[in-house]
């Protein structure tokens, strides 16, 4: 770790374990980490959990070959699934997560763990992301956003690379405000508000040109990968070297389920940028970001698991619904998000 960045780091980790977490005295709170994790994140926040008083665990285990139910080989699935049941806290630091993999199934149906995916987390993108926003301010913004977006039914996205995609929104399906933790349940980091849209109404071309994550030989992209999409399942991926290696990864998990779009992503956090990382790239300020494959059953969709999961990344587009620019170009500019995201917005 950058030693100029302990203190702020340490910052960061109290405001993640006490604002958000909520972490109380004797709560018991598990750390999972592999071996590819930043240690020093590991460490600061299981310092800030016994500072506010709970106990924390830190399960190590070796770096899994791929995420979701394809890591489960690589695994100590008998003894993560028994310590996650029974934690009162998980927090997830796994660089290859554990999201969607068995014990994840295990802790979310039967224990009652305040779970946070933190998937990759690094120092710096800790500092960026969580010590320097103002959590109140972001958790108004998202909540705004999915307001918004919860009026309208026909979804309409363009981008400069060519992404031209059309989806019906359901509304009896909730959109995710990420990172206000209220009790047991699953989380994501805040900066992204996210939903999963009538599946067999997803039409047109997706393109990934900021990240896909994974498969590992992937990251920050070279050159843009387009994914034709009908009834919400991808029927063809064109591009270069990069989508080539894209599709031989889909096509070798051997599971039908990894072709379908499982949810749809805005990127919002101020501190976030275009790093290889999916945990922070996904959460790019105005961009939009799809995931394939295995589907939480928070977003009260009808897909359920899949053998693994993906997520890419798509930069600058123009979203509209019913008609209504929410962002164009990569900015929020509808009328109801203008005056919360100048003041949200940190500047570079």
């Amino acid at each position: 770790m950058v030693e100029f960045l302990e203190f702020e780091l340490m910052r960061a980790a109290m405001k993640l374990v006490r604002d958000v977490l909520k972490v109380s005295n004797n709560e018991e709170v598990v750390i999972t980490a592999d071996t590819a994790s930043d240690w020093s994140v590991v460490k600061a926040t299981a310092r800030a959990v016994s500072a506010v008083g709970g106990k924390p665990v830190v399960f190590l285990h070796e770096t899994p070959v791929g995420v979701g139910k394809a890591a489960d080989p690589y695994l100590p699935v008998k003894t993560l699934t028994a310590t996650l049941v029974s934690a009162d806290v998980w927090i997830e630091f796994n660089r290859n997560w554990l999201l969607y993999s068995t014990p994840y199934w295990e802790a979310v149906t039967r224990g009652k763990a305040r779970y946070i995916c933190l998937v990759g987390m690094y120092a710096d993108a800790m500092v960026r992301m969580i010590g320097r926003v103002d959590i109140e301010l972001m958790y108004r913004f998202q909540r705004k956003l999915a307001e918004v977006t919860a009026r309208f039914k026909e979804m309409h996205i363009t981008s400069p690379s060519g992404m031209d995609v059309v989806f019906e929104n359901d509304p009896s399906r909730p959109i995710l405000v990420e990172g206000e933790v209220s009790g047991p349940g699953e989380y994501m980091l805040f900066g992204q508000v996210d939903w999963a849209p009538k599946e067999d109404s997803i039409d047109g071309v997706i393109v990934f040109d900021g990240s896909i994550w994974p498969p590992e030989e992937l990251g920050i992209l070279r050159s843009p990968i387009k994914i034709y999409v009908r009834e919400g399942r991808v029927y063809k991926i064109e591009g270069g070297y990069e989508a080539t290696l894209f599709e031989k990864w889909l096509r070798s998990l051997n599971d039908e389920k990894m072709y379908n779009i499982a949810h749809i992503s805005y990127g919002c956090n101020p501190g976030a940028k275009l790093s290889g990382n999916i945990l922070e790239d996904e959460r790019i300020w105005g961009a939009v970001e799809w995931g394939l494959g295995s589907q939480s059953p928070t977003f009260k969709g009808k897909l359920g698991p899949a053998i693994s999961h993906t997520d890419g990344v798509c930069l600058r587009p123009t979203v509209i619904g019913d008609g209504e620019i929410i962002i164009r170009d990569g900015e929020f500019v509808h009328p109801d998000l203008v005056e919360l995201a100048s003041k949200l917005k940190i500047p570079t």
